[in-house]
């Protein structure tokens, strides 16, 4: 006859460890929640951000061919310090729609308010190679994209120091 084994099982200590891990793990994972929503929502928008050079040289494009080349330059200021208030455009959320704020009125129907995600700033450079003069048949802007230009259900722009921002050039041809 064989003996039968004794069963074996989990002491209370091994339980009460595996509970506290577990424990502790669910607790770490919900807590790092809201700091990864955050940082998709961050990613999201540099991910669109990225995708406005493109409609910003039609729009650009647009306004000198509507305004004339050279007023549109006159628009843009030189690059300068201080920095002073460029050519300013604005884009909604998905970077889809975007238009000139003060220069010229949109091809297509205004951005509203609540709409108005980004703000896109332009500046004509002061200095050799880049710097645009009547003979040349090029501007050539640098470009600060800055984001969350409104929110909604908050009547003023937020604070320059509050938003991200994301720094190119663009260059459009006569």
């Amino acid at each position: 006859m064989r003996r039968a084994r004794p069963v074996r099982g989990f002491s209370l200590i091994e339980v009460i460890i595996a509970v506290g891990l577990f424990a502790t793990s669910v607790t770490v994972i919900i807590a790092l929640l809201p700091s990864l929503a955050r940082q998709r929502a961050e990613s999201a928008d540099l991910l669109a951000a990225q995708r406005l050079p493109d409609a910003l040289r039609v729009e650009l494009s647009r306004l000198a061919a509507t305004g004339g080349f050279d007023l549109l330059t006159g628009q843009a200021p030189p690059v300068s310090s201080p920095l002073p208030a460029g050519l300013a455009l604005v884009a909604d959320r998905d970077a889809a729609r975007l238009h000139s704020r003060d220069y010229l009125p949109p091809a297509t129907a205004q951005l509203s308010e609540s709409d108005q995600y980004f703000l896109i700033e332009c500046w004509r450079f002061a200095d050799e190679p880049l710097r645009f003069d009547g003979q040349k048949s090029f501007l050539a802007l640098t470009v600060r994209a800055s984001w969350p230009y409104r929110t909604p259900g908050v009547a003023a722009p937020s604070a320059e120091s509050a938003r991200s921002c994301f720094v190119f050039t663009i260059a459009i041809n006569r």
